[in-house]
């Protein structure tokens, strides 16, 4: 339960601490998941009107826009973990930096203290 608390509740939009390689992949990959269901859902509900439903996909749609804008901070707090600026998001908006950034899911963080703090401790 505590690692639950960790990952997917605490410092969800904080961006001072390090975020490791597990943290980023995890809430990377709960995104992605939750956007597929909620691409099916919508089919659904085209097919099938329900009050249910909307209210379901709602929901949805409100936990996916909070996992959406979260990804700021969790990728400011990523690059912290490699000893990067934050500032190094930036890269994204200008071609093929997308890549680059994906990148970083599967790089080591820096072992120890850096000059962002202590690392994760899970």
């Amino acid at each position: 339960m505590m690692l639950f608390l960790d990952i997917f509740v605490r410092r969800l939009f904080s961006l001072k601490g390090r975020a490791s390689r597990k943290e980023y992949r995890i809430r990377f990959f709960t995104m992605l998941i939750l956007c597929w269901v909620n691409v099916y859902t919508m089919d659904y509900i085209g097919n099938n009107y329900s009050w249910i439903m909307c209210i379901y996909d709602v929901v949805l749609i409100s936990i996916f826009l909070i996992y959406l804008m979260q990804m700021f901070p969790l990728t400011h707090r990523r690059l912290h973990d490699l000893n990067a600026s934050g500032w190094w998001q930036l890269i994204t908006f200008i071609p093929l930096g997308q890549i680059l950034m994906i990148g970083f899911i599967f790089f080591k963080g820096t072992e120890g203290a850096n000059r962002y703090g202590e690392p994760p401790k899970y």
